[in-house]
This record gives C-alpha cells, structure tokens and sequence, in this order.
C-alpha cells in the first residue's frame, strides 16, 4: 500500500465528524461519541471471522455487510486540511481505495500502520449512514476504485460501485 492520497470529487460536501458536524476533521478527543456500542462492533468481528472462514458461502459474506450497515456512522482517517477533510486512500491490488472503520481506535490503529505521524493519526471524519454509503461510493468520480472496512483485522472489501446497491438492498431486505 502506498501513502495516502487525497481524493475529492468536484462539488463534493465535506463529511461532518466529532459531536457538532460541522465538516471538519475531529480529533481522537471526540473519540467515545464516534464509537458504536460494544454488542455491534462484537457483531461486526463475529460476522467477519464467520466470512473469513467460508469465503463461498454467500450468507456469510453478506453478513459483515449487514452489520457494517448497521452502525450509525462510518469513521474515516482525515487527510487534506481541517476545511476541507477527505478520507484516507492507498493504492491496493485493485487500485485506490478509501478505507473506512467501525471504531476510532481502530481508524488511528491503522494510520499508524500506514505510516501516517502520530500528530495526524488522530483526524478523524465520522460520516452517518445510509448517506455515508453514497459520499465513499461518489469518489468513483476521481478514480477510487473499492472501500475497505476495518482493516488490516477485517478488511473487508467493496467495489465503490456495489455500495450504494448494498445500503438499499441491506435496507429492503431485513435480515431474516
């Protein structure tokens, strides 16, 4: 993977972060509100090692999804200046990708490990769903080609063209 890049699509909002939205990067002080609950970020691990272990199974790929759609808010490393934030990138086998995360620790965990300076590891952009889908899937625009959740642990991985599809077809067809 390579250091990050800064991507943006033309007319693109800031995403909002910390506790007053108000579209600038967040720091890790804000860090408990970005957090979801401890039974949905247990879920989202069990679902994953359940995905892991049978990569045919199309049930058990689908169930990290569901539960990476069930939480509030996606958390994001913020690159680029505190007015105008975007997520971090890194070039994958697929091409750039954003990298988006359930948890703060998790979020400033992986900037470190991508070399990110532990000044800037704790800017964060914490983006609500369902419309958090739609703003990663916009930075199709300017060449992101995937998303990838909570990596290095999970590191499940979406075509940015699937995401909007996933939220509405996670939101019409409730898990059984």
């Amino acid at each position: 993977m390579s250091e990050s890049t800064a991507f943006g699509p033309a007319g693109s909002e800031s995403a909002g972060s910390g506790s007053d939205g108000s579209g600038s990067a967040g720091s890790r002080s804000a860090g408990p509100q970005l957090d979801p609950t401890p039974s949905l970020a247990e879920a989202i691990d069990a679902a994953a090692a359940v995905s892991m272990a049978a990569p045919e199974d199309p049930a058990a790929q689908e169930a990290p999804w569901r539960a990476v759609f069930a939480l509030k808010k996606w958390i994001f490393i913020a690159r680029g200046s505190d007015d105008e934030p975007s997520p971090f990138a890194a070039s994958v086998e697929g091409g750039p990708a954003i990298f988006a995360f359930s948890t703060a620790d998790r979020a400033i965990a992986a900037a470190a490990g991508f070399g990110i300076p532990e000044a800037e590891a704790g800017r964060l952009l914490a983006v609500p769903l369902p419309g958090a889908a739609g703003w990663v899937a916009s930075f199709a625009e300017v060449g992101v080609a995937s998303m990838v959740f909570d990596a290095p642990g999970i590191g499940a991985t979406a075509p940015l063209a699937n995401l909007a599809a996933m939220a509405v077809w996670i939101e019409q067809h409730p898990h059984p």
